[in-house]
């Protein structure tokens, strides 16, 4: 069996304490996150409040994430709303943690794809003229990318982006942000943060880097 999830790591911190401000990725607003209020906290689910016009849909059902940083390491809390209850304004939800990733500060190192790999994606929240681009998938580990792209892009963006692994005959789907950007022979090079990706996504973007790794090609 599985192991469930606990937030009692957590409970301490104060920032988990009744009054707490919290943001929360979902995946209604991935490039706006939702601003919330810890009303309880207990190992097992997490009670939050936010301004119902903060978000004019449901998110029951929905899984969504939390960013948690301290001096050694960041954590991404993934929770699903369970119950929500409507006070105008002011909405109450029930979460229950998913599931818990945690990376020690310092990145694992970025791979080279054996292949070329493109990466269409696109801007979330651009005008349609200019939400939508390419790129090409130039290094990566399973939490950041680095895409290579002639279209413009600023940090801070977030992109819904998507690319396919011969090997593995799998599409990835991915929510990710801008966080650098430099300029390379005239074209614009992306350092992207996986900010939401399917646990399925994950373990194949997991594999095809240590089968990389192992490889020795990008000793």
């Amino acid at each position: 069996m599985a192991d469930i999830p606990s937030l009692s790591p957590f409970i301490a911190d104060k920032r988990l304490q009744r009054g707490g401000a919290v943001e929360l990725v979902t995946p209604l607003a991935a490039n706006r996150p939702l601003h919330a209020i810890v009303e309880h906290v207990h190992s097992g689910y997490l009670i939050l409040s936010y301004v119902e016009s903060d978000t004019n849909t449901s998110l029951l059902g929905t899984i969504v994430h939390l960013r948690w940083e301290t001096d050694e390491a960041i954590t991404w809390l993934s929770l699903q709303v369970v119950q929500e209850q409507a006070v105008w304004p002011v909405k109450l939800a029930r979460l229950v943690p998913t599931s818990i990733e945690q990376e020690a500060k310092g990145e694992r190192p970025l791979l080279q794809p054996d292949f070329v790999i493109n990466v269409p994606y696109k801007i979330m929240g651009a005008r349609p003229i200019e939400e939508s681009g390419e790129g090409v998938l130039l290094r990566f580990s399973p939490t950041h990318l680095i895409v290579g792209t002639d279209g413009f892009v600023s940090v801070g963006d977030f992109l819904h982006l998507s690319f396919f692994l011969p090997h593995y005959k799998q599409e990835l789907v991915a929510m990710t942000k801008v966080v650098e950007k430099t300029f390379r022979d005239g074209s614009a090079v992306l350092k992207l943060v996986i900010t939401d990706l399917e646990e399925r996504y994950r373990h194949v973007l997991q594999r095809y880097y240590e089968k990389l790794a192992q490889s020795g090609r990008n000793a």
